[in-house]
């Protein structure tokens, strides 16, 4: 048996601790207050993939992402649903996929729209100095649609 392998109750708190770091990214993407702690979830040479919309490299583009978002996006709830997590043996990283749904008021072209968006979430996760932080985020839209136009024409599939 490898020495270094964690132990059964190491990995569920490992596991918690992701979920936890998954819970505050949804809290902080949406509570205007809290909106200046989203970088500080994400390793300083973090990757973060908004699919198809915006490819980030390191945590200076997340920040700089970040202070965009409020003035693009008037109110939202991001819902980050059916978790599977696996830490690795070391307990020193793992990843994780998680299904999305998303309500949003954004502001387009100077207009406000209310939409519906649903996708994925792969992730990889690292402990640095004993927290839990983003590695990779690969967010990949699969549908959004308007709350006025409903699912039927206006559904834009994403692939």
């Amino acid at each position: 048996m490898n020495e270094a392998m964690i132990s059964d109750v190491e990995r569920l708190v490992a596991t918690e601790a992701i979920k936890a770091l998954k819970a505050k990214y949804c809290w902080y993407c949406d509570d205007p207050e809290k909106y200046h702690l989203f970088p500080g979830l994400f390793t300083d040479d973090a990757v973060f993939i908004e699919e198809p919309l915006e490819e980030l490299h390191g945590r200076a583009e997340i920040e700089a992402f970040n202070a965009n978002y409020a003035k693009e996006v008037a109110w939202s709830r991001h819902y980050a649903v059916t978790p599977l997590i696996e830490v690795a043996d070391d307990g020193q990283s793992g990843t994780g996929r998680w299904q999305a749904l998303l309500m949003s008021l954004q502001i387009i072209e100077g207009e406000e729209q209310m939409l519906w968006a649903s996708g994925t979430y792969a992730e990889e996760y690292q402990l640095v100095d004993g927290v839990w932080l983003f590695a990779r985020i690969h967010a990949r839209g699969r549908w959004m649609t308007s709350f006025d136009e409903g699912f039927g024409e206006t559904l834009d599939l994403f692939g």
